[in-house]
């Protein structure tokens, strides 16, 4: 890690409070002089509930308030905020880094469910070292105001590959405001293993116009030997308010990623052993190698948002471009780096018209296109890896006000160009070097609920919905199409099947309410890896080299069942408890099929306390079980070079602990000054990541937010 850089931008971050809280101080003493009476009322009132519900159930989804969540530790990535969740399976290589893919989504990766903004699906090519979709590290909590899962392939208006569902993240809309003066809030923790985050942010406006600012510095020495991590995010937006509620607004962020990549302790060297460290035995690299996987992502984004007499129309683009480095020594005391550098780019928009009728049905219809590229074409030049061109439309109406009725459907072109490297050892003869692929389907989604309460007093607030919905996915990821260098893509075909979900949504009593969700999911030709059973990957295999590489499993069942209950049982005392199951079974009779389709744990208990037995004072505990798994993970160690191995993970359970102290509410300009203490896998529960490596042992740590 660069040290002294860190400890400029730390300086950095230290000034930057304090150039905010002395314009800010003068600012309000210039008001309190205007006004003499201006106090913050109604900003620092405690209701009767002081902890209140976060997270709303209904039927079509669920709702995560970011600004009311209270997590154990600071909650200041989006991946804090997940890991409440039961259909949520965090398979970061350290609880210490949010990663990049590093969630599942029922049982599902992150090629076969849709991460999004506003409605705008966060994607690139991907490939390289892991699945490089999504960089969770890259979305800090203060960017968003809430977190919105949608269960299952029920909805037309997001890319076609959310199978597994839609994690959509509502950005906080800009809003007008009577004074210049900005809102600013400050969070600072540390914590084990020198872990720190400090963040800042401001919202403000003058007039119709605008303006949010953020800064995210994270940077941790991590649990295992050589696994330092440090994030730095930076956001700026600017916005117009428009007449009728309506607003434009154009963003930019930026995300410098430095990750030590974990080594073994003891390494193969004679008296190579850190004792400061568990041991680890399953990296492909030791220390002598310093293995670094760095990297910077920069996304800019058009934000058109304007009710109209003919429904409110939506415009939404991004464009942006991310890289990543792996480097390191392959032999002791070598001075060249051996280097692999991956850049992405990807650009796209949605428009989009809601409109609303008199009779509250709504119409929904619009159009969205994406293009993704990457430096994997000949002489690493920059090519265009897919094209995504789709159209769609749904309708909600509602039935007597018993049935609430969603129909919709969505078409969907995908193009994908597969390198066939006819100048190195993995390319199909016969063919040039770009093999191009055209899908397009047709994909009728619906999700009926029927509600309840006419029925009897004893069914108030409760509904049964069932969600009946094509699945189709074409292979337009990297680790598809070219796994591992091979052009594998060239032979694959969709995946297709339907997808069911029963789910029952109740509100017991107070604010608590029970969720339920079954599901059965039918997938044919799903996409696995078969390169250990494969017979065509040799030279000798012709025109139909790397035809067995990649497969189109027969077919696939996925049974699954989540349960989620929580609310208040006193106004200072809340819960919540959450239960997942799965399974996937292959009906074909492919070896591969049980390999790939084993990864996944079957059980999953997440549940949780949160105490507030005194105005300031909130208590905090959780509790997390899974099953035990197996799992296989893959690393790049060099270009087209891979390593596997399989991985056997144990069941665990962990439970953290915290409590959170309002120091005051209000002091001069300072106000809802918190102090929070935690402590993490508070038992010291051993137990193995999903890379196979030592889990984070206990760890504990402080954090301290205030506003201005």
């Amino acid at each position: 890690m660069k040290k002294h850089r860190m400890n400029s931008k730390l300086a950095v971050l230290i000034a930057l409070p304090m150039i905010i809280f002395g314009t800010t101080s003068m600012a309000a003493d210039s008001e309190l002089n205007e006004e003499s009476n201006i106090t913050y009322k109604e900003e620092i009132t405690v209701t009767a509930k002081r902890v209140a519900p976060a997270i709303q159930l209904e039927p079509e989804k669920t709702t995560i308030d970011i600004g009311s969540f209270q997590s154990v530790g600071p909650a200041t990535s989006v991946i804090d905020v997940l890991q409440t969740q039961p259909t949520i399976d965090f398979r970061g290589e350290s609880s210490l880094d949010p990663g990049v893919d590093s969630i599942f989504l029922r049982g599902f990766d992150s090629k076969r469910f849709v991460t999004a903004i506003d409605g705008l699906t966060v994607q690139r090519t991907g490939g390289r070292k892991s699945s490089n979709i999504v960089d969770y590290g890259a979305l800090p909590t203060f960017l968003f105001d809430r977190i919105e899962i949608l269960p299952g392939p029920h909805t037309a208006l997001f890319d076609s590959r959310a199978i597994g569902g839609v994690i959509n993240m509502k950005m906080k809309q800009p809003e007008a405001r009577e004074s210049f003066k900005p809102d600013v809030t400050f969070s600072s923790s540390y914590g084990s293993y020198d872990t720190m985050q400090n963040v800042v942010s401001a919202r403000g406006a003058l007039h119709n116009l605008t303006y949010d600012v953020g800064y995210r510095l994270y940077s941790t020495d991590g649990y295992l030997r050589h696994s330092e991590t440090e994030i730095e995010t930076t956001y700026g937006r600017l916005g117009y308010l428009l007449p009728g509620d309506g607003f434009v607004t154009l963003s930019a962020s930026m995300t410098e990623t430095e990750r030590d990549v974990a080594v073994n302790n003891p390494g193969t060297l004679f008296g190579d052993y850190d004792n400061d460290y568990p041991d680890v035995d399953g990296s492909v690299f030791d220390v002598y190698q310093d293995p670094t996987w760095d990297g910077d992502s920069y996304n800019y984004r058009l934000d058109f948002n304007q009710p109209t007499s003919y429904g409110t129309i939506t415009f939404n683009a991004y464009a942006g471009k991310d890289n990543r480095k792996r480097l390191y020594y392959e032999t002791v005391g070598a001075t060249e780096l051996s280097r692999m550098d991956t850049d992405w780019w990807q650009k796209g928009g949605k428009l989009q018209n809601e409109y609303t009728w008199r009779n509250d049905q709504v119409t929904t219809f619009g159009y969205d296109m994406v293009w993704l590229s990457d430096n994997g074409g000949v002489n690493d030049e920059k090519i265009e890896r897919v094209k995504k061109l789709a159209g769609f439309a749904q309708h909600k109406f509602t039935i007597a006000e018993v049935f609430d009725m969603t129909f919709g459907i969505r078409h969907e072109d995908v193009s994908t160009k597969i390198f066939n490297d006819l100048d190195g050892k993995f390319y199909i003869p016969g063919r040039g070097y770009y093999i191009d692929r055209d899908f397009s389907a047709w994909v009728p989604k619906s999700l009926t609920t029927w509600r309840m309460d006419h029925l009897s007093p004893a069914f108030r607030d409760t509904s049964l919905s069932l969600g009946i919905s094509r699945i189709w996915r074409a292979p337009d990821y990297h680790g598809d199409y070219n796994p591992q260098g091979r052009p594998a893509g060239a032979w694959l075909e969709p995946e297709d099947g339907i997808g069911y979900d029963l789910i029952f949504n109740r509100r017991l009593a107070g604010d608590i309410q029970l969720k339920s969700n079954f599901s059965f999911y039918n997938i044919e030709n799903f996409i696995a890896s078969n390169r250990t059973y494969s017979k065509y990957s040799g030279g000798s295999a012709g025109a139909n080299r790397f035809s067995d590489y990649k497969i189109n499993l027969e077919e696939v069942y996925r049974y699954g069942f989540d349960l989620e209950l929580g609310g208040h049982i006193i106004d200072t005392l809340s819960f919540y408890l959450a239960y997942s199951w799965q399974d996937f079974e292959n009906q074909g009779d492919e070896p591969a099929g049980q390999e790939e389709l084993d990864q996944r744990a079957e059980h999953r208990i997440k549940t949780g306390l949160r105490y507030s037995p005194w105005e300031r004072t909130t208590f905090m505990i959780d509790y997390q079980y899974q099953s035990d798994e197996v799992t296989e993970v893959s690393e790049e160690i060099a270009n087209d070079v891979w390593n596997f191995r399989e991985v056997q993970i144990d069941a665990y359970q962990t439970v953290d602990l915290a409590v959170e102290q309002i120091l005051f509410q209000q002091k001069g300009i300072l106000r809802d000054m918190k102090l929070k203490l935690y402590i993490q896998n508070l038992f010291d529960e051993t137990y193995c990541d999903t890379s196979g490596y030592p889990a984070t042992d206990m760890t504990f740590g402080v954090n301290l937010s205030f506003r201005l």
